[in-house]
């Protein structure tokens, strides 16, 4: 967290920002003394170019997304849906109205409908070995195309540069004021910049709540085995 708040303050001292903000986690942050969720997701590129691909009017007619992550063993997958909830709704701009799940120890498949009739299915496991970077996929399908942050045929996401030798290397770059930082760290600093600077955290709270009530009716849906509406 160090090397975060440190990056965090050069940025709101570059830019002038008053607000005060400061880490708690890499969920979290403390922004004018309130307690904040900082969703640090949005603010990779993958998920904004997807956002602006489905609101801007290259897709139309979407009828589904598709969302698959495995994450490490021992993970809280419902902590992985309630991220995955959220990318859904931030890329399609719509609200989720209805919840279908059904988890088998260490795994939940999830059908849910968005306003208009589009169907998200996200799977989520947590089955990888301790340490491995966690693995996920999220594809949208329309009339006129598909679009999908993993590149056509690929399982892993590919880095910028590769170095090879003695010990093989690769480097990834994607903020010209925040070297150094992986693409997931980069987005943790300036998610909590981008609410600092624009004052938005009681939309982040808002969205929390509505996604904590997504988790739920999930976690009612698994017991009960119904769907559950919103």
């Amino acid at each position: 967290m160090k090397m975060f708040q440190e990056k965090l303050e050069f940025l709101l001292d570059k830019y002038s920002i008053e607000a005060k903000a400061k880490f708690i986690d890499r969920k979290t942050a403390v922004i004018d003394g309130v307690e904040t969720p900082i969703f640090s997701h949005r603010l990779e590129r993958r998920f904004i170019e997807l956002k602006n691909i489905v609101q801007g009017g290259t897709l139309q007619g979407i009828s589904a997304m598709r969302v698959a992550r495995i994450v490490e063993k021992g993970s809280d997958i419902f902590a992985e849906l309630y991220r995955e909830f959220d990318i859904c709704q931030y890329i399609l701009g719509r609200k989720i109205v209805a919840v279908t799940a059904m988890q088998n120890d260490n795994t939940i498949n999830v059908i849910a409908t968005a306003d208009g009739g589009i169907v998200c299915t996200i799977e989520v496991s947590a089955t990888l070995t301790k340490g491995e970077i966690p693995k996920d996929k999220h594809e949208i399908i329309s009339q006129r195309g598909i679009a999908c942050d993993v590149v056509v045929d690929a399982q892993l996401k590919q880095d910028s540069i590769y170095v090879f030798g003695n010990k093989n290397k690769k480097f990834t770059d994607v903020d010209f004021e925040l070297y150094g930082l992986s693409v997931d760290d980069v987005a943790v600093v300036r998610s909590v910049f981008a609410i600092a600077q624009k004052g938005t955290k009681d939309e982040m709270l808002a969205i929390d709540a509505n996604l904590k009530v997504l988790v739920e009716k999930a976690k009612a849906s698994v017991e009960s085995g119904e769907r559950q509406v919103i």
